[in-house]
């Protein structure tokens, strides 16, 4: 025992700080001149308990950058390496050597975890608990997990990601070598901003968490054991080579469950190939059913397992397997357990079993487990487990896209903006929003502002047409709800219409709201009416949306949202994933499809524009109408942030 660490004679690599606050800065210091690289700061006490914790914890921080000394903490359970015997945790358990490194934001879930573990053995590679992430953080080992020869699959639980963009962009990399699989928590509406349009209105923090972590490849998990289904799956099994599957069963109730649940994760349940159900017909009962799912019925012995999964094993036509099977009076599954150990060891198809049932099964599945082929209780969990599979082989084999990128006018779209910032107006709408979307090459209808019930007319007069009236005023969003909008409106009636829109304006508004104006547009042909939007999130940068527009977009909520910068494959998905605009664009039973290519087109350049314009909050175009040919936005609004 030494009194201080200065006074330890051999090199130090790594430092577990356990003492009170106050005093961990002292001892990150000794960790300086002893040349310490690195420390684990167990100790609690700092930001997570208020302002002067906090203030502390900021103290350290500089204290230690300075020093060069990297720190994981404070306010940690510890680290755990496995294949190493390292043990710098207070867990009350250690859990078994495996393949999997489990990473926590909080300490009190790693306590479970580790338990969890060593009550149903599975094997750890690594164990490493965040706490406050002062220095050290998710996206530090992750990148360090990539490359660990002892880690296949990375799992865990975060309660918030500080590097939102650099998490992306190492993510991304790693997926490309191991599975990511991560609770989140944090799914409420209590972290919902408030925001001025649908588009913000139909997001929120858990969204942005969704939409990133599809973009990345990260597989998201909603509880904890369904967290650990499917690490146990991806750590003991080879991704599938493809999406063909069969279910081998000897319960027809079993199988039903099965097939039920693969048509709801769209699994495909192919066909066996001539030869294989020809051997299976020979040999099997005539009343097998000897189909997909291969029902070789309830009185199935381990001979007839093996039989079955002999030949399916050998099927050019599959990719993957999922064993079924439930404790019958004739049933003997330990001995099914062993053939399937048996037989599976060399064969390259991927291996899920559902051993359903309590005592009777137990022991197989403890055999199962040797064997490492992973058993669920229920038919729809290894069905899940296998979708993840199958999606990650997609998701490895991806290709990365570049971004295009087109001839604008960025210049007017800065200095519209920049001119209403000066004005004090962070909420653009009207004809100043249309003048930048159409800075960047996206249409929209011809806009007129005017203030007087004269210039209306003027106005009116020279579109020659019916028109569309519109209030124009940063305080009023839904325009129509309070009677700003009239349509269909002919010159002699554009002066009444002028006035009434004003005086329901003027109901509305208090104090120092202000009316802009009125907003004349030429009254356009009926088209498909949708939206496009993209807002600021604080941890991923920009999310942009598409959808069905107008007045319905709360009601259906059918839209698609995607992280910035958008590519064209990443359109053509936002396109595909909605259910009902997607449809009505490509041509509805007699109606003809409309111009898709200008929705792509517009989304691309709408991504462009809050790349260049990095301060605007909130933007959103609705409805952008589209028709056979062509197609104009009509109203658009734009949300700045004010130390933009």
């Amino acid at each position: 025992v030494y009194p201080d660490l200065k006074e330890i004679p051999a090199k130090v690599d790594l430092c577990i700080v356990v003492v009170p606050a106050v005093y961990v800065i002292p001892v990150i210091e000794d960790c300086g001149e002893k040349g310490v690289s690195s420390a684990v700061v167990i100790t609690a006490g700092f930001k997570e308990t208020g302002k002067k914790g906090a203030e502390l914890e900021s103290k350290l921080a500089k204290i230690a950058k300075d020093l060069g000394v990297r720190i994981l903490g404070p306010n940690v359970l510890g680290i755990i390496d496995t294949h190493s015997n390292l043990n710098a945790s207070f867990a009350p358990t250690y859990p078994p050597s495996g393949n999997i490194a489990f990473i926590s934001q909080s300490g009190a879930l790693g306590c479970a975890v580790l338990d969890q573990c060593r009550g149903e053995g599975v094997g750890l590679s690594k164990f490493i608990s965040l706490g406050n992430k002062m220095d050290l953080d998710e996206v530090d080992f992750i990148s360090y997990l990539k490359d660990d020869p002892q880690t296949k699959v990375i799992l865990g639980y975060l309660e918030s990601i500080e590097r939102g963009k650099e998490f992306i962009r190492v993510a991304k990399k790693v997926v490309k070598e191991k599975p990511i699989i991560m609770i989140k928590s944090g799914r409420s509406k209590a972290g919902r901003k408030a925001a001025s349009s649908h588009t913000g209105a139909l997001s929120g923090a858990d969204e942005a968490y969704d939409v990133a972590f599809k973009e990345i490849g990260i597989i998201r998990a909603k509880t904890l054991t369904e967290a650990f289904e499917m690490a146990r799956g991806f750590s003991s099994q080879p991704v599938p080579g493809g999406d063909r599957v069969l279910l081998l069963t000897n319960a027809g109730g079993a199988g039903i469950m099965a097939t039920d649940a693969c048509e709801d994760y769209s699994l495909n349940l192919t066909s066996l190939t001539e030869d294989s159900v020809k051997k299976l017909k020979e040999k099997l009962p005539p009343a097998s059913s000897i189909s997909n799912p291969l029902d070789i019925l309830g009185d199935a012995d381990p001979d007839r397992y093996r039989l079955a999964l002999d030949t399916v094993l050998q099927d050019p036509n599959l990719d993957a397997i999922i064993l079924l099977l439930t404790p019958q009076t004739t049933t003997n599954p330990e001995g099914v357990a062993k053939v399937i150990d048996e037989l599976t060891k060399k064969k390259e198809k991927t291996i899920l079993s559902c051993f359903m049932g309590g005592e009777m099964v137990n022991p197989a599945i403890s055999i199962l487990n040797k064997a490492k082929v992973p058993n669920y209780k229920e038919p729809e969990a290894a069905v899940r487990v296998l979708r993840n599979m199958i999606n990650y082989r997609f998701i490895r084999e991806r290709k990365e896209e570049k971004v295009e990128f087109f001839q604008v006018n960025k210049t007017d779209a800065e200095r519209i903006l920049k001119e209403e910032m000066e004005k004090g107006h962070f909420e653009v709408g009207g004809v100043n929003a249309l003048k930048v979307m159409s800075a960047y090459g996206i249409p929209t209808v011809d806009n007129y502002l005017v203030r007087t019930p004269e210039e209306a007319v003027q106005v009116a007069r020279k579109i020659s047409g019916p028109v569309v009236m519109k209030i124009e005023s940063p305080a009023i969003i839904h325009k129509s709800d309070i009677g700003g909008v009239k349509l269909n409106v002919s010159v002699d009636q554009v002066k009444r219409s002028f006035n009434q829109i004003m005086e329901n304006a003027e109901r509305f508004l208090h104090g120092d709201d202000e009316i802009v104006g009125i907003s004349i547009q030429p009254m356009l042909k009926e088209g498909k009416e949708v939206l496009i939007g993209a807002i600021r999130d604080i941890t991923f940068g920009y999310l942009i949306r598409f959808g069905m527009g107008g007045k319905y977009v709360e009601l259906f909520r059918d839209f698609s949202t995607k992280i910035v910068p958008l590519t064209p494959s990443k359109v053509e998905e936002m396109i595909n994933e909605t259910r009902i605009i997607s449809r009505l664009l490509k041509g509805f039973r007699d109606e003809g499809p409309s111009d898709i290519n200008l929705v792509r087109d517009s989304l691309l350049r709408l991504s462009q524009l809050v790349q260049d314009i990095s301060w605007i909050e909130e933007i959103e175009a609705n409805p952008l109408v589209v028709w056979e040919k062509g197609g104009v936005i009509i109203d658009a609004r734009i949300r700045i942030r004010k130390e933009g």
